[in-house]
């Protein structure tokens, strides 16, 4: 008999998954909460509120084993189980697992890797809450399903809600979602005029810098019929429609007049001015400022101090001010991100003699790369939005940086020929080590979603100015260090927006007494998680909702969870533990 005839098939994904979990299981229910069966020395245990009432990144079993030994044993989890729909590539074996703790039940999404003695082990685990028993979702529970309508109410100068959203954009909108799905009574307050007017005041040819299906919000997706890139016109209508498919209670032309908190009561006491009607006396448990801080409208536009611009004959916009594209002109665009290549584009093919003033290097890829990084969503790989989230959260973001700087540069080596192209034409690059991840994610600027300007660059029909600082303007454009000159009628600086903080924000709509509480934070904290945002910010009661699409539809649902953990009395009274009923 051949010696070949000995050996065994190789255990299948699903073989390999369900004896993880027992593993898991074991080390879960051991006396000693000894992680070391079932995670490698070098992984990451990331809870979204499945095990405490916060979201965290723990990293090595050592800080896993020490920080989650009472949290695990207190929530006593049980019921564990395998889903359907385990996935294998060439280096990861990843799946869903359900199971309940005392307080609500929850899924898991395990990556799994092999080790040297050919054990598989976890190399992250991501837990989350998904419900509380007994809780019947008032909009469905799948994204397409027919929701039912808020119950209505009767529009008073003192009313009662257990929250108040600030702002009506795609974070405020399906927050008041996710609560009033939790039958929590939520008004959201919005200071334009329309819903989603924050959208359509930028300029004609905005668009997702995503796919569609990466876009979706809670409980009401976008029409199959949308654009695969959705036009910011489309997104407008598209809140709009949201709101009225679920009604939402939206007040509009209106802003916050007066803010008040009262500790003892554990109730904020908010004044709302309306535009042509009654001011309004809110009293509410909870608020929630969703303005856009760091997002669109969020911020004030910044245009860089540069000498001479009053002997400027022509015009000078910020991007925030461009609407549509002028026919004819010479123009100079001012920056290296999204917004000044779009409008660069948008400029040439309308017939303007375009250059980008490219300042530092921009990290670029092409859409077809980010097609790739989000295969979950789009093309073979498209899984239900719910189930495709969880899976994108599968590697925490500490991880995914750490490697970022390798695997996502080698995941985009089909762009190599597109930035040797852009290179040759004076575009600046980063270096490899600073990844478009990085940018995109830690740093939020820097970088640029191909939608088309690359090859205008690359034929010549946009000038790439790069290299030199500008010195001063002149009657007819820009002068530069070296001298050399960019003859301009008009000048647009994409320069982006000054940055703030939740702090900022917090006093700018409530005051320095409030503002004093909030922790001034902001971006991501240590272990690469939103910091101070869809999580406790430091005043009690006062949360911040910030961030795109895909971050209004996932995280609105944890911050929505943990303001019904507080309703319930689920929390400890320094609020940083679970306290079953």
């Amino acid at each position: 008999m051949s010696s070949t005839g000995n050996i065994s098939p190789p255990l299948s994904s699903e073989v390999i998954s369900s004896a993880w979990l027992s593993a898991l299981i074991s080390d879960l229910s051991s006396p000693s909460f000894s992680l070391k069966t079932a995670f490698t020395d070098d992984s990451y245990w990331r809870d979204l509120l499945a095990f405490t009432p916060d979201i965290r990144t723990l990293h090595t079993i050592p800080t896993m084993e020490q920080f989650l030994s009472t949290p695990v044993s207190v929530a006593q989890p049980t019921g564990f189980q395998l889903l359907s729909g385990v996935r294998r590539t060439t280096t990861f074996i990843q799946g869903i697992i359900q199971f309940q703790t005392v307080i609500a039940q929850c899924t898991g999404v395990f990556t799994l890797t092999q080790c040297e003695d050919s054990s598989w082990k976890a190399l992250s685990f991501v837990t989350m809450m998904e419900r509380f028993p007994g809780e019947i979702d008032r909009f469905g529970a799948r994204l397409g399903r027919s929701p039912l309508l808020c119950p209505p109410v009767e529009w008073n100068t003192a009313m009662e809600f257990t929250a108040v959203v600030v702002g009506a954009g795609q974070c405020g909108l399906s927050v008041a979602a996710r609560l009033e799905n939790l039958g929590i009574s939520t008004l959201v307050v919005e200071r334009l005029s329309s819903i989603g007017n924050v959208w359509r005041s930028r300029y004609k040819s905005l668009e997702t810098n995503t796919p569609r299906a990466y876009n979706h919000l809670p409980f009401f997706p976008f029409p199959e019929t949308s654009h695969e890139y959705v036009p910011s016109t489309d997104v407008a209508d598209h809140l709009e429609n949201y709101q009225r498919a679920l009604g939402l209670h939206v007040l509009t032309s209106a802003h916050i007049s007066a803010v008040s908190y009262d500790s003892l009561a554990g109730t904020w006491t908010i004044s709302v001015s309306c535009s042509g009607r009654p001011s309004i006396t809110v009293t509410a448990r909870h608020l929630i400022v969703a303005t856009g801080v760091g997002t669109l409208g969020g911020a004030t536009p910044v245009i860089p101090s540069i000498p001479g611009k009053r002997s400027f004959l022509g015009s000078i916009l910020h991007s925030s001010q461009y609407k549509s594209p002028c026919i004819g002109r010479k123009v100079a665009v001012v920056g290296g991100g999204c917004s000044a290549h779009d409008i660069a584009q948008d400029l040439t093919n309308k017939g303007s003699r375009t250059v980008l003033i490219q300042r530092s290097p921009t990290a670029v890829v092409s859409r077809e790369t980010i097609s790739r990084m989000l295969s979950v969503y789009v093309g073979q790989d498209k899984l239900p939005t719910e189930i495709a989230d969880r899976f994108y959260v599968a590697l925490p973001l500490s991880k995914a940086l750490r490697a970022s700087k390798h695997d996502v540069d080698r995941g985009a080596d089909i762009d190599r020929d597109l930035k040797e192209d852009l290179s040759r034409h004076g575009y600046l690059l980063p270096d490899a080590e600073d990844s478009f991840l990085h940018r995109l994610v830690v740093r939020r600027a820097g970088y640029y979603i191909d939608r088309g300007c690359a090859k205008l660059i690359t034929t010549g029909k946009i000038t790439v100015k790069s290299g030199h600082e500008i010195s001063h303007f002149s009657p007819t454009g820009l002068v530069f260090d070296d001298g050399s000159r960019v003859e301009a009628d008009l000048v647009i600086f994409a320069t982006g927006y000054s940055r703030t903080t939740i702090k900022h924000v917090a006093e700018s709509l409530f005051g320095p007494k409030v503002a004093d509480v909030v922790r001034d934070v902001g971006g991501w904290d240590s272990d690469c998680e939103p910091a101070g945002v869809w999580r406790p910010s430091g005043h009690k009661a006062l949360w911040f909702a910030e961030g795109d699409l895909f971050a209004a539809r996932f995280y609105s649902q944890f911050l929505a969870l943990q303001i019904k953990a507080r309703e319930m009395e689920l929390l400890s009274p320094d609020q940083r533990s679970y306290v079953p009923k």
